[in-house]
């Protein structure tokens, strides 16, 4: 059914996103040598968002 296909698209989406904000982040601290401060002013997140997704994607 219609729902059934829109739930897969949005799982597919949302791993997308997810792999896209890991890469995203992984090249930020690659860019400033790990330093969290300004990754995170690069990627537009608080230090605290950032390092809660470094904890999340056991960086």
């Amino acid at each position: 059914d219609k729902y059934h296909f829109a739930e897969e698209i949005e799982e597919e989406e949302t791993l997308s996103l997810q792999d896209k904000e890991l890469e995203l982040i992984k090249k930020s601290l690659e860019r400033h040598n790990g330093k969290r401060k300004l990754a995170a002013a690069e990627l537009g997140i608080s230090e605290r968002t950032l390092y809660r997704k470094i904890k999340q994607y056991d960086l």
